[in-house]
C-alpha cells in the first residue's frame, strides 16, 4: 500500500518520527494500526497524536518565551550604551557611495611620488628617456634598474622589459610615449 502525503505536512511527519525514533513510515503504521484496533475495540481514538502536537505546541510557547526574554534583555543593554560620538573623518568617508572600479590606491594629485618616496615605473621612464633619449623596453629597464629608485609594487620579480611595455603601451599613459623603429621615446 503507497500513502500520499501533502509535501506541507510531510516534513511536520518526520519531525514527530524522528522525535519518536521511527521512520516516517513506521509511525504512519502505528497510527494506522492504533486507530483500526480502537475501532473493533469501541474504545475512542487514543489522543497519541494529539497529545504529541500538545507537547509540540508548550515547547514552542517555552521557545517563544524565552525569545522574547533575550529580546527583553538585549533591549535593556542598548538602551543603557552610551550615546555614539560624532562621526569622523573616516567614518564620514566611509558613508559616502563608492566608485565603480578598482579602488585608487593614491589621490591623483600624487602620481610623481608617493608619501613613502616611492616612484611611480612611468614617471622613471620618462626620467631615464630625458637622460638617455630613445630606447628600447630591455634598455630602460636596465637603467630603471640601475637607478635603484623604482621598486615593483608587490613583487620580488625585478623589473623586465615586458613590464616597462605594458606601461607603454597601457591607455592611461599611451599619450606620454611614442614608438618607432623599435624604440621608445617622449612624445612631444
Amino acid at each position: 500500500m503507497a500513502i500520499r502525503v501533502d509535501p506541507r505536512r510531510l516534513g511536520l511527519l518526520k519531525e514527530l518520527a524522528a522525535a519518536e525514533g521511527l521512520r516516517p513510515g513506521q509511525l504512519v503504521q502505528r497510527w494506522v494500526e492504533e486507530r483500526l484496533d480502537a475501532e473493533r475495540s469501541g474504545v475512542p481514538v487514543p489522543a497519541g497524536a494529539g497529545a504529541v502536537a500538545a507537547d509540540r505546541v508548550q515547547a514552542l510557547e517555552a521557545d517563544l518565551a524565552a525569545l522574547a526574554s533575550r529580546v527583553d534583555h538585549l533591549v535593556a543593554r542598548i538602551s543603557a550604551a552610551p550615546e555614539p560620538a560624532s562621526p569622523t573623518a573616516a567614518q564620514t568617508e566611509a558613508a559616502q557611495p563608492r566608485r565603480r572600479g578598482r579602488p585608487r590606491t593614491r589621490p591623483l594629485a600624487q602620481t610623481k611620488a608617493s608619501a613613502n618616496g616611492k616612484v611611480a615605473l612611468h614617471d622613471e621612464i620618462i626620467a631615464v628617456l630625458r637622460d638617455s633619449g630613445p630606447s628600447t623596453a630591455a634598455e630602460l629597464a636596465t637603467a630603471i634598474r640601475e637607478r635603484g629608485r623604482y621598486q615593483p609594487p608587490r613583487s620580488a620579480k625585478p623589473l623586465d622589459a615586458a613590464t616597462v611595455n605594458s606601461r607603454v603601451s597601457n591607455r592611461v599613459y599611451r599619450a606620454r610615449f611614442r614608438r618607432s623603429g623599435g624604440k621608445i621615446s617622449l612624445a612631444e
